[in-house]
């Protein structure tokens, strides 16, 4: 037996050309392998061979798949955007809303500001919700002692009460709003008992 020259398996003497590789063998031992190291190595260098040869393969695939992903990933639109676009549309929501109420609450308070006690011809309101919601300091503060008599006695005047005093029956009667209705007892909801109260702290701190 001999050993082939090319691939270094082993091949019957009579043959012109190895049975694994097809190279033609060698006819003397000048060209054949003369040690079974020789032939060993020639074996192992063909299996790192293909073993890199498969590794480079597989690390290719790898960063194909890999870049792959990445340019997807960065041109797939994602919901930031659409949550940036939510985000800026209820901001600017909310700013208008904002100004709105600003708006409401400025010019509520332009109209209380110019009430006064001898102005007998307006049909506002010196509180107009007083009767729905608690009153603040804020709402109060630039009232003189004569207008918070008046919105304290309001309260009572959208009722129907039918005052005593001569100046808040001249007062109320001026008021398109105002129907005085002698079956009214007095009673207050919650809201408007404590706005009574809140504005006669502040009438006696004057």
């Amino acid at each position: 037996m001999d050993f082939c020259t090319n691939c270094g398996e082993k091949y019957m003497n009579l043959v012109d050309f190895c049975t694994n590789c097809g190279s033609r063998v060698a006819q003397d031992n000048k060209n054949m392998p003369s040690t079974l190291k020789t032939r060993m190595e020639i074996k192992k260098n063909r299996s790192k061979t293909r073993l890199l040869v498969g590794l480079g393969s597989i690390i290719g695939l790898l960063l194909v798949i890999s870049v792959t992903l990445m340019v997807k990933d960065f041109f797939k639109p994602g919901p930031k955007s659409n949550v940036a676009a939510t985000k800026t549309i209820d901001q600017s929501k909310d700013k208008a809303v904002e100004n709105k109420d600003q708006s409401s609450h400025d010019h509520h308070s332009t109209k209380e500001k110019s009430h006064e006690s001898s102005n007998l011809s307006s049909s506002d309101h010196i509180l107009p919700a007083s009767d729905k919601r608690v009153v603040s300091e804020e709402d109060i503060a630039n009232l003189t002692k004569g207008q918070l008599r008046l919105a304290r006695n309001e309260i009572y005047a959208r009722h129907g009460y039918g005052f005593k005093s001569q100046d808040l029956q001249t007062y109320f009667s001026s008021k398109s709003w105002y129907h005085p209705d002698p079956s009214f007892d007095g009673s207050l909801n919650e809201v408007e008992k404590e706005n009574v109260d809140f504005i006669k702290v502040r009438e006696d701190s004057l």
